[in-house]
């Protein structure tokens, strides 16, 4: 049909224009693999974001594209961990650059293109260390008397219950301070979505935040208020 030689013809534009800037500035093209070897480490490319990447004939096909043009031109394209790629950019880079979120995404998917790691920053490591379990329980209550859809009231309440669980397994550790690192039992991630469902479901709990410039009291200079 007409419409769908419209979309093909679109996705074959963007490819062209992605390759020629890839070219133009001599770089490699960064994009999300699709595949997900580790069930345990899906992160917050489950649910939803999963289902509508992995069943996008539109997104695949670009995808396609991309790699066929790149390597007509011998541009590296390299495939990256979709993992909390959206979570790390809202909490870390959304407000520190003022940018919205899918923008800070991206700039998390072009650093794990060159190697680079998402160190927690110190001032979330300080509101993690001082977080508890009974505020967490209050932000559930908060919720429960808030959030009149149903379902994402109990999609927060879900969040929220594994963050208390993941609270709770850390206070056998002396002193109970949050050092993600490697060789221990937790995963970086496992923080990154303790601290998400910590800041931004009190800011937004009925809606989709699209301005994270509150956070940045917090991360620059460790200043926060509870909801």
């Amino acid at each position: 049909s007409g419409s769908k030689d419209k979309r093909e013809y679109f996705r074959w534009h963007y490819a062209h224009e992605i390759v020629k800037i890839a070219k133009e500035k001599g770089k490699a093209i960064v994009i999300e693999g699709l595949e997900i070897k580790e069930k345990g480490k899906r992160g917050d490319f489950s649910g939803r974001k999963s289902r509508r990447i992995r069943h996008s004939f539109s997104y695949k096909s670009l995808l396609s594209k991309i790699k066929t043009l790149a390597k007509r031109e011998e541009i590296e394209v390299i495939e990256v961990n979709p993992s909390y790629t959206s979570i790390i950019g809202m909490l870390k880079y959304a407000p520190q650059y003022m940018i919205t979120k899918d923008i800070a995404a991206a700039y998390v998917i072009a650093r794990r293109g060159l190697g680079l790691q998402e160190k927690i920053p110190d001032n979330y490591i300080k509101f993690l260390n001082a977080l508890t379990v009974e505020e967490l329980e209050e932000l559930k209550e908060y919720v429960k008397k808030t959030v009149r859809n149903k379902h994402l009231r109990e999609k927060h309440i879900k969040e929220i219950k594994k963050a208390i669980k993941f609270l709770q397994s850390l206070e056998s550790k002396p002193g109970r301070v949050l050092e993600p690192l490697d060789g221990t039992s937790f995963s970086t991630y496992d923080f990154w979505r303790v601290l998400k469902v910590a800041v931004v479901t009190p800011l937004s709990p009925e809606k989709v935040r699209r301005d994270f410039s509150a956070l940045k009291e917090l991360l620059i200079q460790g200043k926060w208020g509870g909801p």
